[in-house]
């Protein structure tokens, strides 16, 4: 008798929740009793939300572990920034650097951003990511869901910029450290550069003319740039 009663409690305290139109809280990765912003409340609101917040919590984690560790600044300011992005704009102003916009298409927006951001935390290449400085030149290196993308800036005026191709995204697979990033050109004009990538720097060999860009040699890791918001 005692777990009949126990049970037909537990069936009448579901019932009165249905009535009343209350839902259990969602899990996430935070406590959805202290939800405060509209992006928060969403999560804790949807179950599909709440369990890519949950999948993102632990990839986030498992990327501070890269690299036993040594790279997590980074880590942590790329996904400061990120989590800055995930914001909602108002419908009537510009993007901003903010993802989605605070729309009907509000909740199939931050879906779609939280399921590519933990493929880039997964990616294998996301450790090889960052800005990497030679002077007054820099390097670079962005994970994307899908692989990897180079570009550079150069302090010379005209040999300036390069980039990798945008429909051409560069695999990486898991502990690989020495890529290959075709830039631009065919035959004798062909840019390509293997890079060999160490916790703070990479080293680049170049084949091809690169359009008059000298850019074999060593680059240092600044784990104080983030190449998601370099604008070149």
């Amino acid at each position: 008798m005692p777990r009949l009663a126990a049970a037909l409690a537990g069936l009448l305290l579901i019932a009165l929740v249905s009535v009343a139109g209350v839902a259990p809280a969602a899990a996430a990765s935070f406590d959805c009793a202290k939800a405060r912003t509209k992006v928060e409340k969403l999560i804790c609101k949807d179950p599909q939300l709440s369990r890519q917040d949950e999948d993102l919590a632990k990839a986030y984690g498992e990327a501070l572990k890269l690299w036993d560790g040594k790279i997590a600044a980074y880590v942590r300011m790329s996904q400061r920034g990120w989590v800055g992005s995930r914001a909602l704009l108002p419908p009537d102003m510009g993007q901003g650097g903010i993802l989605c916009i605070d729309d009907a298409t509000a909740l199939s927006c931050l879906r779609a951003i939280h399921a590519d951001r933990i493929a880039v935390l997964r990616n294998p290449g996301f450790r090889l990511s960052g800005i990497y400085t030679r002077g007054q030149d820099f390097l670079g290196v962005k994970a994307t869901p899908t692989g990897l993308e180079l570009a550079y800036q150069l302090a010379d005026a005209n040999t300036s910029q390069g980039f990798t191709d945008d429909g051409a995204k560069v695999k990486v697979l898991p502990g690989q450290t020495i890529v290959a990033f075709p830039l631009a050109g065919t035959g004798p004009d062909a840019c390509r550069l293997d890079a060999s990538f160490s916790i703070d720097q990479v080293t680049v060999t170049q084949k091809g003319p690169c359009g008059g860009a000298q850019l074999g040699g060593w680059w240092k890791r600044d784990q104080t740039r983030d190449p998601e918001a370099e604008l070149f």
